[in-house]
């Protein structure tokens, strides 16, 4: 992989469509959204503080991104955010680090904006990545049948 590094999303629009059609096939039956309403999602309004997405690029192909976002498709908490979501490393690309670096890069962009918190809705559990990057669960919701892990990172010390 040549020198990887994370940018915003905004910065690299050829990327949007690859993105775009990377959460539409992982999570566009869950989010009832189609196709053009994802992508709409990630042709943000620069200059707005929310919602923001990053794309981890390896040269200037897209191996992955991740989104914060005063809620999630589903507003878990009402009152709760921001939430880390979207964070997706194709197949192809997973097993280096990358998923763990865009959360990390979120999160760092979350203390920027002088958030106290970050919030994510996961599958996975105390058992993931995200408890390893210090997120934990304070509350577990059945959404159609599958149980998600509600999970809370504190950015203050």
């Amino acid at each position: 992989m040549a020198a990887l590094h994370i940018a915003p999303l905004l910065d690299h629009p050829a990327a949007i469509d690859t993105i775009a059609g990377w959460i539409d096939a992982e999570w566009g039956a869950f989010s009832g959204r189609t196709l053009a309403d994802t992508r709409a999602r990630f042709t943000e309004d620069a200059a707005a503080v929310l919602p923001r997405s990053y794309v981890a690029l390896d040269g200037t192909l897209p191996v992955g991104v991740a989104s914060l976002r005063a809620r999630d498709s589903v507003d878990w908490d009402p009152g709760a955010g921001p939430w880390l979501c979207n964070v997706y490393v194709p197949a192809e690309a997973r097993g280096a680090g990358i998923a763990a670096r865009l959360c990390g890069h979120v999160a760092g962009q979350a203390v920027v904006l002088d958030f106290p918190a970050l919030f994510l809705a996961s599958a996975a559990g105390d058992d993931s990545l995200y408890y390893r990057l210090g997120y934990r669960t304070y509350r577990i919701v059945d959404h159609d049948g599958e149980r998600l892990h509600l999970m809370k990172r504190s950015l203050r010390a």
